[in-house]
């Protein structure tokens, strides 16, 4: 694609008034895509220190992955990613429920 102009920082969002979508194309042209995954694992992190359940951070991650995966800004191997960390959190919830 010779001579097309690439959005990377996010100007045309920003001209057009879509502040949240400018932001969104910066940070993830920035860290190649996997923003929302970086996201995701921050968010799984920082509930898990905060509440120590996870029955909880694995009930807000499956939400949290369900409303990735239907969105327009998929991608398949970040959600992948995201169910790996999904069932490592299911594993931990089983571990607890059968040897404690």
């Amino acid at each position: 694609m010779a001579g097309v102009p690439v959005n990377a920082t996010g100007w045309t969002e920003l001209l057009d008034g879509d502040l949240v979508g400018a932001a969104f194309t910066m940070y993830d042209t920035a860290l190649a895509g996997w923003t929302v995954v970086i996201l995701f694992f921050v968010y799984q992190f920082m509930l898990y220190l905060k509440v120590r359940n996870p029955t909880l951070a694995w009930v807000t991650g499956i939400i949290f992955a369900g409303l990735y995966a239907t969105s327009a800004i998929v991608k398949s191997i970040s959600l992948q990613v995201m169910f790996i960390i999904l069932v490592l959190e299911l594993g931990a919830i089983l571990y607890m429920l059968i040897w404690k």
